[in-house]
């Protein structure tokens, strides 16, 4: 069943952006991302095309943050003439083959980095992304520059035609999967290290409450798990963010930890406002909750780290009951993300 599920996601990529500069290198970054392998044509510079100069800008600002680049192509060598120039340090393997993986391969050794950690950035789901997924990069694919003249026009056209087609009969499926994805499974709030993170960069946690922090229905909350929200809110900015309305809310503020009922998770909108409020970017906070289809998903939504903690309780209302069993069958397409500060053996611990 794996090998089906693995086949079918081949050509869908990880996330999809429209440009190259809508990219969170940052929050990669941060993520432990540590090289970034370009396609060319219709990536970097439109096809026949030199590459431009805001282009050239953003490879040195993503040199400067310390990521190895280089880039694979199915073009000649030449037609990279104008990159190599202005950019010498990046390495250019040519006429690749895409989806064939040799030279691929070899761009892979010479930047001395596990697939894990490498991001593979391309215009075309056929040959960029099916190869990058094959070698278990990290997938991000970007809109093609648009064509220039009518063939080049209509070539783009029906790539991006043959995409949507692709994406609407089965690829919607592994989007899902990709949007119930936390970056960590832990059991309980216990298990987090937040030290770590606060290291790291995260300056604020979002936590569910029901199921998370306290059982559902119930009236106050555990002593220990008060103790730990309020030991964590010295050293960081955190909120409590609930679908419900329970009494255990009422806990938290009396003890000075900001709370928020009727949060209508998994859309983003109050979420977003907050992180407004509390003047961070999305790079710099954490999600914390025991449901996939709302804490999570709300997370990957609005571009957030999130941490998935298993449920307190079997005893939750009738709607949750629902989303448990809708899980159950959706877990199967979750895939392992990377963590904050976490290497690579533990990424393999991180349960799917």
């Amino acid at each position: 069943m794996n090998r089906v599920v693995e086949f079918f996601r081949k050509p869908i990529p990880r996330e999809h952006f429209r440009t190259l500069h809508d990219i969170p290198y940052d929050r990669l970054k941060l993520w432990g991302f540590e090289a970034i392998i370009f396609d060319y044509d219709n990536t970097l510079a439109p096809f026949l095309h030199p590459i431009q100069d805001d282009v050239i800008s953003l490879l040195e600002n993503i040199l400067r943050m310390g990521f190895k680049v280089v880039i694979v192509t199915n073009a000649s060598y030449e037609r990279t003439k104008k990159l190599r120039e202005r950019l010498p340090q990046i390495k250019v393997f040519a006429k690749a083959k895409k989806p064939g993986l040799k030279i691929l391969k070899f761009a892979l050794d010479y930047t001395n980095v596990s697939p894990s950690k490498t991001i593979f950035v391309g215009d075309l789901f056929f040959t960029d992304i099916i190869a990058g997924n094959r070698m278990g990069m990290y997938t991000i694919m970007v809109e093609p520059y648009p064509g220039v003249g009518f063939l080049l026009s209509t070539l783009v056209l029906l790539e991006k035609i043959s995409y949507l087609i692709i994406f609407y009969t089965f690829g919607w499926i592994f989007r899902i999967g990709e949007l119930i994805s936390p970056n960590e499974w832990v059991e309980n709030v216990f298990e987090i290290d937040y030290d770590r993170l606060i290291s790291k960069g995260i300056k604020l946690f979002v936590f569910d409450m029901d199921g998370t922090l306290a059982k559902w229905r119930d009236q106050k909350i555990d002593q220990k798990t008060l103790n730990l929200i309020k030991q964590l809110s010295k050293k960081s900015d955190v909120v409590i963010f609930s679908n419900g309305d329970s009494p255990t809310l009422d806990v938290m503020k009396k003890n000075g930890i900001e709370t928020f009922n009727h949060s209508h998770k998994p859309l983003t909108a109050k979420f977003l406002k907050i992180l407004k409020v509390h003047h961070v970017s999305k790079k710099e906070v954490v999600v914390v909750g025991d449901q996939l289809f709302t804490d999570v998903l709300m997370a990957n939504l609005a571009g957030v780290y999130s941490i998935k903690v298993k449920p307190l309780s079997k005893e939750e209302m009738w709607f949750t009951k629902i989303l448990r069993i809708v899980e159950r069958f959706a877990s199967p397409l979750a895939k392992k993300k990377p963590s904050i500060g976490v290497s690579e053996d533990e990424w393999g611990k991180n349960k799917v």
